[in-house]
């Protein structure tokens, strides 16, 4: 078997003019040599690289690859990288003028610089960062346009989007979590599921992030994009789009979550009259007998239940259903005695009681 060694540190070396350059070669590159392949390179033996290899038309291996270096992506058009095993590389360089492929899994593990060009992939071809790996450069121009997997536990930002706009999704360090792993899809969420509980008013975007946890021990902070005002984070749970409680600022929504092995993401708005602190009043207060409950933040189709108690524990009015259809004035029995009394809602789907005192003087 022929084996071919590049040991030219600090050369610069161009192979161009053929669709093979090895087949059936052991080729090795050495630490601070740059090769630069202007045609396609097909590998069926054994290649080594420790030093800078520049690809311009791709990547066909069907042999044994170990590319501990530099791999720079400067072609234009674009790029397709196939193996019938997971590639590794030390450091993973987009400068492209197109878009790079992957037809395998990539793992990078040191670091994935973002300059120019789309990574494209699909959960299949997972493009994945080591545990001490990272991330630098990420755009518009230049992205990945599919899925990400990173090991460890560390805080970290995933340089995702649709292939035009980074839509990166961002999680605080994930204490917990062996690896999680983040997709950005661009399709309506509705594909999903088209359910929403109550406090969801809309889903207002036409995509969603796909993420895969393997540990759910304690929640962690994500954080999403947003230009949008009074959105909310949505997260997929029991086939249902529900509220995640969100903080948020001119540019971004961040939520605490679980991730519950897989989860889907997304952004809608809560109903106007969530938008409140959700609160029970009583007027007038004191009261003749007579008085209204007047509920702040509470939805028309929510079940609720209400009574009104004395001291003692002793219901003296009492019904439940859907706020629209309940009563919100009584008058209670003349022979209710002067004194204090307890109004007491409970929110059913919530498990959210409110207790508010109630004086009678008549």
């Amino acid at each position: 078997m022929k084996k071919l060694f590049i040991l030219l540190a600090g050369s610069f070396v161009t192979v161009s003019a053929q669709a093979q350059l090895v087949s059936s070669t052991d080729v090795v590159i050495s630490s601070g040599t740059i090769v630069t392949v202007n045609s396609e390179l097909s590998n069926t033996g054994n290649f080594k690289s420790d030093g800078d290899l520049h690809l311009r038309k791709g990547l066909i291996n069907q042999g044994q690859m170990s590319l501990n270096g530099q791999v720079v992506m400067d072609g234009e058009g674009t790029q397709v990288i196939q193996s019938p095993i997971q590639l590794k590389a030390g450091t993973f360089v987009m400068s492209q003028m197109g878009k790079v492929v992957l037809r395998a899994p990539l793992f990078v593990e040191q670091q994935l610089i973002l300059g120019d060009g789309i990574l494209e992939n699909n959960e299949l071809n997972l493009l994945e960062i080591a545990d001490n790996g990272s991330v630098t450069g990420a755009s518009n121009r230049s992205h990945v346009k599919g899925f990400v997997l990173k090991s460890g536990d560390d805080s970290f930002q995933f340089p995702v989007g649709n292939g035009s706009q980074l839509q990166s999704f961002t999680i605080s360090k994930p204490s917990g979590y062996d690896e999680i792993q983040v997709g950005y899809i661009n399709q309506n969420p509705t594909r999903l599921s088209s359910n929403r509980s109550l406090d969801v008013a809309e889903l207002t975007v036409d995509n969603y992030w796909s993420v895969k946890g393997t540990n759910e021990l304690k929640p962690l902070q994500v954080t999403i994009a947003s230009e949008g005002n009074n959105e909310q984070i949505l997260q997929l749970l029991n086939n249902q789009w529900n509220i995640s409680p969100t903080v948020g600022n001119s540019t971004t929504l961040s939520s605490e979550a679980l991730l519950r092995g897989a989860t889907y993401f997304t952004i809608g708005t809560q109903r106007a009259e969530l938008m409140e602190k959700p609160d029970v009043n009583i007027f007038p207060n004191p009261s003749s007998g007579s008085f209204e409950v007047r509920l702040k933040g509470f939805l028309a189709d929510e079940n609720i239940s209400f009574d009104v108690i004395d001291l003692s524990g002793k219901s003296l009015v009492k019904q439940e259903g859907k706020v629209k259809d309940l009563k919100m004035k009584y008058s209670l029995d003349k022979e209710v005695n002067d004194g204090s009394y307890i109004l007491r809602v409970i929110r059913t789907d919530k498990n959210q009681v409110f207790n508010q005192k109630l004086s009678i003087n008549h």
